[in-house]
């Protein structure tokens, strides 16, 4: 009897065996395939794979061209700043389908791709956090042209400040056109909202140009001559500086200073991406 009971056992576990086995398989290729999926979303093109996938691509092609073009005096380290013209290049290079692995390629070992990478660095948007507003500045522009009055201080904010898009000043008819948008609610969203879309690098230019050209807050507003570089935006070297300040509507001193609002006004995205787009065609 004992020895049929060990028999039957044995039997039974031997008939068991196959299917655990089965089970055990089926766990590793499922570790296995969820493995791959990390190391797949880990991977990133090495720099020279994904220039040749760009150059494979008739657009990414062009806008990779054009990027150099634009971009060359900051490639080789020969500009600090980063002008619009080079910043407009990104953003259509960016635009392509194999354009943004450019950007997120690893150089490896390549030296002179990392100080590629390095050099053109100031140009790439940067990102904020998305959690500092809760809303997006394509989103709060929309909001405040649905609203008839946002919408014209819009308009006049537009035509006052094409010295601040620029990177030269903030005159007095512009900061205070500045300080009546943000005295209304819609307004005041385009002060705390996050770049976002294919105009965030235009609406991030717009920001900083503000934080430093702009000082607006309870105790008024500082200002200061000696404190803008005229470098800053180097894509105005195309006419003497002198020639500019004898035709600019606007003789309103200088000013500077950082705006408490860190995350500046604005971007008036597409608004400030046309008046950038339409200074350099009137320059060339």
């Amino acid at each position: 009897m004992g020895e049929r009971g060990r028999e039957s056992g044995g039997e039974s576990a031997g008939a068991r065996r196959p299917g655990s086995r089965r089970v055990t398989m089926r766990r590793w290729r499922v570790a296995l395939a969820l493995l791959a999926g990390l190391l797949a979303l880990d991977a990133r093109y090495v720099c020279w794979q994904a220039v040749l996938r760009c150059q494979q691509e008739s657009d990414c092609e062009l806008a990779y061209t054009q990027y150099l073009a634009a971009c060359e005096a900051n490639i080789r380290g020969h500009r600090r700043h980063c002008p619009s013209h080079c910043i407009g290049a990104l953003v259509r290079l960016n635009e392509t389908r194999s354009g943004p692995d450019l950007e997120t390629c690893d150089c490896g070992q390549d030296a002179q791709c990392r100080r590629t990478k390095r050099a053109i660095e100031p140009c790439l948007p940067r990102r904020y956090p998305t959690d500092r507003a809760g809303i997006g500045c394509t989103e709060a522009r929309q909001r405040c042209e649905e609203e008839p009055g946002c919408q014209a201080l819009l308009t006049d904010y537009l035509s006052s400040c094409g010295q601040l898009f620029n990177g030269r000043r903030c005159t007095i008819k512009c900061r205070s056109t500045i300080e009546r948008l943000l005295s209304v609610p819609s307004g005041a969203l385009l002060s705390r909202c996050v770049c976002d879309g294919v105009e965030r690098p235009f609406c991030q230019v717009v920001k900083e140009n503000m934080e430093k050209l702009c000082s607006i807050g309870d105790q008024g507003f500082s200002t200061s001559d000696g404190d803008v570089p005229d470098d800053l935006y180097e894509d105005e070297d195309y006419e003497s500086r002198a020639d500019r300040e004898e035709n600019e509507p606007d003789s309103g001193a200088s000013f500077s200073g950082c705006w408490p609002l860190r995350a500046a006004l604005v971007p008036l995205c597409a608004a400030a991406a046309a008046a950038l787009s339409v200074y350099r065609s009137a320059l060339l």
